[in-house]
């Protein structure tokens, strides 16, 4: 159930972001850029970064991207494959090897030449998409550890000449994503870095010339690939761990989402408003460059941190479905707390209703008045002493034992025979599943709670057995006492000729005084066991529907799990009061639906429907209802289509009934933000030198309108000692805030220092990690 959630919210947090994006500003690139990844290590880089751009960017289809792996794919529209085919057997020939097939392997060269003509081409045919065609940015990524990355100046440098074919001006940047966590052979991993730091150290130096015979179209058909100067106009690092030394969550994913933002803040249109405040600092990459460049024979690298902060979509959905749970069940619940006469009513409980059933075991065929018929002993002898003896004695004389056997054959065993053939437990729990489960308006809660052992319908039942039982007793007292009473002889002139008539008149009062009496104690003592019946049937009824109260309880557990983990994942700041800030949200959405449509609305077919059929259900069905009438009744309305800014300050500021909790100025809450910024976008670097003379600049993504993007670039300006600018775009889904920081030199990297001792062991071990003279290759000391 916890994918279903899972899945649920990474729809709507995706559904929510371009709701929200059709408002906001779409990124465009002013031209063309070819994403060059190399390696296998690379592969996650690659479908990250042109996933995004693809869904982000206006232009997104027309960005291509390159990758060369080990493995080979297929090509995707704009994603192109090449194979490099290698063996990792042999881990210390493993890069020599890989060079020495690359430039021998003249078929693999032709393949690859003809490959990077497709992607040239698939550049050219999407060049209306682009305000500029002139020029063409080449973003290069690997990670500091493949083997591929021995070729990567050969191929980049081949890359770029093809490009310039086309393009006026092309330049190339590397991004090195450095692994740090779960590293396979962690020693190998950093040997391998280190071998591919000190050749790029070599390719960099501002004296490095190339020319090999790389461009190969076929057979005799050959050219040369020349260059000088440094093959990368800047080289960027973007570690997992950051400038604190500190791995943060899906830090990877971080990197790529930077290289990303840095190649759009390089080749971004840049607005009118852009200009509209003359202190804004736009990015300059020929600025950039100088700034960190210093008069050494060292590569400058740069990196930079990246913090995106917007509306926590994920954790909001899925507390939405679990307050529209809470608020379902606690109005099943009301609608359980009916009064006696109405709940009497609705389970057929009351006197009329439990008569019919008493007719049904009562025989028809035979009445009292058939006791008639029974056989009397001789009366001559008793019509003279009948106003000597009392009713008892009379039916002595008159019957015996007949008029009682009577009564127990014909009345007593035929009810007690009918009473047992007839499963009333069956037909209450049908009435039960009928008029209460089936019923919108009621439903499992009623039955569980109209089920319970001191519910109303129990403390009913027993009232009435206690009033039934009380009537029995005073129609036994009542039977008693006619038995009990002598025969009073009207005196009449009739009489003294005709004393049969007495006899009658004895009779009468027997079977109507006396047995009528006896089936009235019948009826009752029915009355009695079934609802008995019932009580039986409403435990077994009480079982059932507590197993599905139970899994209802269990679905709310798992909900509430999920939640408080995903809103913990949440920043602290960004992530407060979404509980009980959207619970008040929901319940108001539902009770502005109650007005409209009426109490009962969350059970028309149209809306939830019959609450116990769904809960029956497995429990996925039913968090599968319960996320279907978020999505169509509460998801879409205007509470969950605010700014960011808005809905950040609303949920700060919900009341949470705590006294000590203060309501914040805006400033307040922008400060707060700020500094969320501030620590979210850390620099993806682990520097060990602090000393080193470094070049920052700080940009925003955002409507320069926005309160806040003023808020943060006033405060800044007071207080900075770097570069600040904002890319002005007309958004409301986020904030965004990008550092860049460069001038530090492979020797400052912490990473980079841990390896040198490694990649030396590994050399006195006979390993061959490089393909050129390793005299020729600069120290990292």
């Amino acid at each position: 159930m916890e994918d279903i959630l899972e899945s649920f919210a990474e729809e709507y947090s995706l559904n929510a972001d371009r709701k929200i994006f059709e408002e906001d500003a779409q990124r465009s690139a002013n031209n063309p850029i070819l994403f060059l990844f190399i390696g296998e290590g690379a592969k996650d880089a690659s479908k990250h970064i042109s996933s995004n751009i693809r869904c982000n960017w206006d232009n997104g289809k027309a960005i291509v991207f390159m990758n060369v792996l080990k493995e080979k794919v297929e090509d995707d529209d704009n994603v192109f494959n090449f194979q490099i085919e290698y063996s990792d057997l042999d881990k210390k020939s493993l890069r020599k090897n890989i060079r020495d097939n690359f430039y021998s392997d003249k078929k693999m060269l032709a393949c690859l030449n003809e490959k990077i003509t497709m992607v040239r081409d698939k550049i050219l045919s999407s060049g209306k998409l682009f305000n500029s065609f002139e020029n063409i940015n080449i973003a290069v990524v690997t990670t500091s550890d493949d083997p591929l990355n021995i070729i990567l100046p050969e191929i980049t440098m081949l890359v770029k000449k093809r490009m310039l074919e086309v393009f006026k001006l092309g330049i190339a940047d590397l991004y090195i994503l450095i692994k740090e966590k779960d590293v396979e052979d962690e020693f190998f991993s950093e040997a391998m870095s280190m071998s591919f730091f000190r050749e790029l150290e070599y390719v960099q130096k501002k004296l490095f010339s190339f020319k090999e015979k790389i461009e190969i179209y076929g057979e005799e058909r050959e050219l040369s690939v020349e260059a000088k100067g440094p093959v990368f106009y800047l080289t960027y690092i973007l570690e997992e761990k950051n400038e604190k030394g500190l791995i943060p969550e899906k830090s990877m994913e971080n990197n790529y989402n930077i290289i990303g933002y840095i190649n759009l803040l390089k080749n971004r249109n840049v607005s009118i408003e852009t200009y509209s405040d003359t202190e804004n600092q736009y990015y300059d990459n020929t600025r950039f460059k100088a700034n960190i460049s210093l008069d050494d024979s060292l590569n400058r690298y740069v990196s930079a941190g990246l913090a995106v902060v917007k509306r926590p979509n994920k954790a909001i959905a899925i507390t939405v479905v679990r307050a529209f749970y809470e608020n379902f069940i606690k109005r099943l619940k009301e609608f359980s707390e009916k009064d006696e006469e109405t709940v009497v009513s609705i389970l057929k409980l009351d006197e009329d209703n439990v008569a019919l059933n008493i007719e049904r075991i009562l025989p028809k065929a035979v009445t009292i008045y058939d006791m008639n018929s029974i056989m009397m002993n001789n009366t001559k002898s008793l019509e003279k002493r009948l106003s000597k003896l009392n009713l008892r004695q009379i039916e002595e004389e008159l019957y015996r034992d007949r008029c009682e056997n009577f009564f127990n054959n014909n009345f007593i065993e035929y009810a007690d025979k009918k009473l047992n053939n007839i499963n009333f437990e069956n037909e209450f729990s049908a009435l039960v599943e009928k008029s209460v489960l089936n019923n919108d308006k009621l439903g499992l809660y009623c039955a569980l709670n109209w089920s319970e052992g001191e519910s109303i319908v129990f403390k009913y039942i027993k009232k009435e057995k206690k009033i039934l039982s009380n009537s029995i007793e005073g129609l036994k007292k009542e039977i008693e006492n006619t038995y009990e009473s002598r025969f009073v002889e009207e005196f009449s002139l009739k009489n003294i000729f005709t004393r049969r008539k007495n006899i009658d008149k004895v009779k009468e009062k027997l079977f109507i005084e006396v047995y009528g009496r006896k089936l009235s104690i019948l009826r009752l003592n029915i009355f009695i066991k079934i609802l008995e019946k019932y009580e039986a049937a409403l435990n077994s009824i009480h079982k059932e529907i507590y197993k599905y109260i139970e899994k209802t309880k269990n679905i709310h557990s798992i909900i509430l799990k999920y939640e408080d983990e995903i809103v913990r994942k949440q920043q602290s700041y960004t992530g407060q009061n979404i509980k009980i800030y959207y619970t008040k949200v929901v319940n108001n959405i539902l009770e502005n639906l109650i007005n409209k449509y009426g109490e009962d609305f969350y059970f028309g077919e149209e809306y939830f429907g019959n609450s116990s059929e769904i809960i029956k259900r497995t429990q996925e069905d039913f968090i599968l209802k319960l996320i279907e009438f978020c999505n169509k009744y509460i998801l879409p309305q205007p509470d969950f289509i605010k700014s960011f800014e808005e809905e950040l300050s609303e949920r700060s500021n919900v009341d949470t009934g705590n006294l000590e909790n203060k309501v914040l100025s805006k400033d307040e809450i922008y400060r707060k933000l700020y500094d969320i910024l501030g620590e979210n976008s850390a620099l993806k670097i682990y520097i060990m030198n602090y000393d080193v003379k470094s070049y920052a600049e700080k940009y925003f993504f955002g409507d320069y309108s926005s309160d806040f993007i003023k808020y943060a670039f006033d405060f800044d300006r007071k207080v900075r000692n770097y570069k600040i600018g904002y890319v002005h775009e007309k958004r409301i889904s986020g904030i965004e805030n990008l550092n860049l920081m460069g001038g530090f030199a492979a020797k400052d990297i912490f990473y980079i220092r841990n390896s040198i001792d490694k990649y030396k062991a590994c050399l006195k071990s006979g390993y061959e990690f490089h393909g050129i003279n390793i005299n020729e290759l600069p120290e990292i000391k």
